[in-house]
C-alpha cells in the first residue's frame, strides 16, 4: 500500500475580480469543465500607530508608510482601498492641525465609521490604513466592540488560543509597521501639508499598545522595501487563514477511519442535532450519504469530513466531478491517491493567495483500486495529505489516535475494525448519547461475487443495530430521568 504524505503541486491561475474568483486548475483544464469559488471576503487593516504615515524618503522614492503598503496590498489582492485618515470629521482634523492629540472620544464614532465602511464593501474584501493604537480600538475595527457599549477603555483579557473569526463579521486582520523612532520622526518631518505634525509623535508612541502577538497580527519592518513588506504580509496572511481553518476542523465532530485487510470502516459524530430541526431528509440514509459527515465520493471512495459543512459541501461535489471526469477520459474509477491528489490541487492552490480563504474542511478518504487495494487517506485546508493505517480528525483527535494505537493490528479484519471504531467513538464523543442521532457511519469492502468494491452508508436504524451488537448503546439524560 501506497502511504505518501506531501503538498500537491498546483498549476492554478487566480484572477480575481470585483465580484467573484476563478480557480483554474490543471483538472479543470483536462475536464474542460472549469470550477468557480466564491472570493471570501475579509477586511485588512494596515497601521503604523500613526495617522497618515505616507512618508517619502529624502531622495523623493516613495516611501513604506501605511497609506503607500495598503494601497498597494489592496491592488496585489484585486480589493477597494480605504485611507481612514480620509474618513476623520472636521472636528478630528482640526485638533491635529492645531497639534492636539485626540482622544477615545474623538476615535470611537471615526473607527465605527471605518467598520461600516469595510462592512458595506464586504462582498469584496477591503483594505484599510487606520492608526489602531489600543487594543481597545481594534476590537471596534475588529466587530467586537460597539462605541455605544463602551463603559471603559479596557478590553477584557482573551484566551490564548486561536479563535476562528467568525465569517457573519466579516474576518478582520492587522499588518503593522514596526519600526525604530528616530525613523519614523526623519520622515514624518520630511512631509509637507499634512495635518498630523511631527511634535505629536511622541504622545502617538506613548498610546500606542503593541500589537504583536495579537490574534490575526501580521508584522513587517518599516525599514523594509514596500515590495518586501507586500510579500511578507500575504505570505503570513496566508498562514494565519490556514491556521483559522486548522483550528476550526479541531472543534468540528469527530471523524474516524480503520483500515483492516478486507475493507476499511469509517465513523463520524454528527453535531447539527435538535428536537425542533428537521431531520427528515437524512432519517433516511441512502446510496450518497447522510448528508453531514460521510460522503460516497464514488463507487469506490467513500469520504468523511470534519469542518465547515459548505466548504465540505463544495468539495464533495469537485470530489464526484472529477471521478466522474476520470471514468469517462480511461473508463475505471479513479485510484484512491490520485482523487486525494486532485483535491489538494485544489485546497493548496486557495492557500497562496492573500485575498483567497483556505477551505476549513478535513478529509478521510476510504478506498479501493487494483493498484494499492484498501486504502485511508487524510487531507488537511493546507493541501497536504497522508496515508494512514488507522486516524482521527476533528475534536478530541488526540485521545481517539492514543486509543487507536493501543488497540490497532496490522491484520485486523473488518468485523473486529467495526467494533475497535464504535468503542474508540463512544469513550472520544463528546455526547452523553450514542445513538443513530448523533453518529453515521459506513463500510467499505468487496463484493465477494463480483470482487468489486461496495460501500455500504448504514441507515439510521442499522447504526442503532449495530450498537446494541456491540453492548455500546446508551441512553439520553432524557431517558434516564424518566426511568428513574
Amino acid at each position: 500500500m501506497s502511504h505518501q504524505s506531501g503538498a500537491s503541486v498546483v498549476d492554478a491561475n487566480i484572477a480575481a475580480s470585483q465580484n467573484d474568483v476563478v480557480v483554474d486548475t490543471k483538472l479543470d483544464k483536462e475536464g474542460g469543465v472549469p470550477n468557480a469559488g466564491a472570493k471570501q471576503p475579509i477586511f485588512v487593516i494596515v497601521m503604523v500607530g500613526l495617522p497618515g504615515f505616507s512618508a517619502t524618503r529624502g531622495t523623493g522614492v516613495s516611501g513604506t508608510g501605511k497609506s503607500t503598503l495598503g494601497s498597494a496590498l489592496a491592488k496585489e489582492l484585486g480589493m477597494p482601498y480605504i485611507e481612514g485618515d480620509d474618513l476623520h470629521p472636521q472636528s478630528n482634523i482640526k485638533k491635529m492641525s492645531s497639534g492636539v492629540p485626540l482622544n477615545d472620544q474623538d476615535r470611537e464614532p471615526w473607527l465605527e465609521l471605518i467598520r461600516k465602511r469595510a462592512e458595506g464593501l464586504a462582498v469584496q474584501g477591503v483594505v484599510a490604513g487606520c492608526s489602531a493604537l489600543k487594543r481597545y480600538y481594534r476590537e471596534i475595527l475588529r466587530g467586537r466592540l460597539k462605541p455605544a457599549t463602551i463603559k471603559s477603555n479596557t478590553v477584557p483579557e482573551h484566551d490564548h488560543h486561536i479563535a476562528p473569526p467568525s465569517p457573519a463579521t466579516l474576518p478582520t486582520y492587522f499588518v503593522f509597521i514596526d519600526g525604530p523612532k528616530e525613523v519614523l520622526y526623519d520622515r514624518m518631518s520630511k512631509r509637507p501639508g499634512h495635518f498630523f505634525k511631527a511634535s505629536m509623535l511622541d504622545s502617538q508612541l506613548a498610546t500606542l499598545e503593541d500589537p504583536t502577538g495579537e490574534e490575526g497580527v501580521v508584522v513587517v519592518s518599516l525599514e523594509s522595501t514596500t515590495e518586501e513588506q507586500i510579500y511578507l504580509a500575504k505570505l503570513e496572511l496566508g498562514k494565519l487563514l490556514v491556521e483559522y481553518a486548522m483550528e476550526a476542523i479541531s472543534h468540528a465532530g469527530t471523524v474516524l477511519g480503520v483500515l483492516a485487510k478486507d475493507g476499511v470502516v469509517l465513523a463520524a459524530e454528527k453535531k447539527v442535532t435538535g428536537k425542533l430541526l428537521d431531520l427528515s431528509s437524512s432519517t433516511q440514509g441512502g446510496y450518497g450519504g447522510s448528508g453531514e459527515k460521510i460522503f460516497l465520493l464514488n463507487t469506490n471512495v467513500i469520504g468523511g469530513v470534519a469542518g465547515l459543512t459548505a466548504d465540505a459541501n463544495s468539495l464533495v461535489n469537485y470530489c464526484r466531478s472529477a471521478a466522474q471526469r476520470h471514468l469517462l477520459t480511461y473508463n475505471e474509477d479513479i485510484p484512491v491517491e490520485l482523487l486525494a491528489q486532485r483535491l489538494c490541487d485544489l485546497k493548496q492552490g486557495y492557500t497562496q493567495y492573500g485575498g483567497l480563504r483556505p477551505f476549513g474542511v478535513s478529509i478521510l478518504y476510504a478506498g479501493y483500486d487494483p493498484h494499492y487495494e484498501f486504502q485511508l487517506y487524510h487531507s488537511d485546508p493546507s493541501g497536504n495529505y497522508s496515508g494512514w493505517k488507522a486516524t482521527c480528525i476533528g475534536a478530541n483527535s488526540g485521545t481517539a489516535q492514543s486509543l487507536l494505537k493501543q488497540e490497532y493490528k496490522d491484520d485486523i479484519l473488518v468485523k473486529d475494525a467495526i467494533g475497535l471504531v464504535l468503542r474508540t467513538m463512544s469513550k472520544t464523543m463528546d455526547s452523553t448519547t450514542l445513538n443513530s442521532e448523533k453518529l453515521e457511519f459506513a463500510v467499505l469492502t468487496l463484493d465477494p461475487t463480483t470482487k468489486t468494491p461496495k460501500a455500504k452508508i448504514y441507515r439510521p436504524h442499522e447504526i442503532d443495530a449495530l450498537l446494541l451488537s456491540e453492548g455500546l448503546t446508551k441512553k439520553d439524560e432524557d431517558t434516564e430521568m424518566k426511568s428513574s
